[in-house]
């Protein structure tokens, strides 16, 4: 069994914001499986039916970004998932819009989700797909109020390519080495 989870915030509130890519990226996935969601029984939310490609888990925190561990450590206890077969989708202030990282392992990078995930799960090593939102120098800016607002028209058209190129790579994660993912992804 693996697991795919896409971090943001919960409430319509927070939809488009900055924070919320991981979670575009899986609505995109369950889009293209004509697939919904569902809440489950635990701070999660899942896909409601088997998805299409396989044993795979798609999931979604109920809980506000940086309490993600809670959701990732439940869902990985509930369905038994190792952590290095739970990929992470996050947002990355780091990286411009329109470029993505995969990792099979790493620090948070601070990043508070992935922060609450590393302690939760007791380990580092589980492989994450950072989604850059970022749009030039960030340096002095209050990062909360940016990664909680919304998308720009113009940052949005950057975006959306961005998430059907992510959701690909969350396909090919399932099949592919993580060496062949870093080649074909970063």
């Amino acid at each position: 069994m693996k697991l795919i989870v896409g971090l943001g915030n919960p409430g319509s509130k927070y939809d488009r914001t900055r924070h919320n890519v991981g979670s575009l990226v899986l609505d995109a996935l369950l889009k293209n499986d004509q697939n919904k969601w569902m809440k489950a029984k635990g701070p999660f939310q899942i896909n409601h039916v088997p998805f299409s490609i396989g044993d795979v888990i798609l999931a979604k925190p109920t809980v506000f970004m940086n309490e993600s561990g809670v959701s990732v450590k439940a869902l990985c206890d509930h369905f038994q998932v190792l952590s290095s077969d739970c990929l992470v989708i996050s947002d990355d202030v780091n990286l411009p819009i329109g470029k993505m990282r995969y990792r099979s392992k790493g620090s948070a990078g601070g990043h508070h989700g992935l922060e609450s995930i590393i302690e939760q799960l007791g380990t580092n090593e589980f492989p994450r797909l950072r989604i850059g939102v970022a749009v030039g120098d960030l340096s002095g800016q209050d990062l909360t109020d940016y990664v909680l607002g919304d998308f720009s028209k113009s940052e949005w058209e950057l975006l959306i390519p961005q998430i059907q190129k992510a959701a690909e790579a969350c396909l090919d994660w399932l099949k592919l080495t993580p060496d062949l993912l870093m080649q074909k992804y970063n």
